[in-house]
């Protein structure tokens, strides 16, 4: 379990994502969505590091992390726990989360 400082810090990043998502355009938001989703049918895991380069750069700052956070939020992306260390310069190598896609009994084919 985390300190309360990391408890803090992810409830503070958690409500700056939500206020950029709020104010992204919704058809960028769809945009970033549907490539993160797209990527994630092709692999196994992902971060936002798989994206950097993808992206438009005018692309608003922060709008690729609340894409994603409100993928995960919807349980549609499953956080797998492990980090791996960031490629965008402005982070200095922070870690960052891997993801997967979240797969549920209703997406699985069903027997003939």
């Amino acid at each position: 379990m985390g300190t309360l400082h990391e408890f803090r810090a992810e409830r503070g990043a958690n409500k700056l994502l939500e206020r950029i998502r709020a104010a992204a355009d919704a058809e960028q938001l769809a945009l970033v969505q549907a490539l993160i989703l797209d990527h994630a049918l092709s692999v196994e895991e992902f971060s936002t590091n798989d994206f950097r380069e993808r992206l438009p750069a005018d692309l608003p700052h922060g709008l690729l992390g609340a894409a994603v956070r409100g993928l995960a939020a919807s349980r549609t992306i499953t956080n797998t726990g492990r980090t791996v260390p960031s490629t965008s310069p402005d982070t200095h190598g922070h870690r960052i989360a891997v993801y997967r896609l979240t797969v549920t009994s209703d997406c699985l084919p069903t027997a003939a």
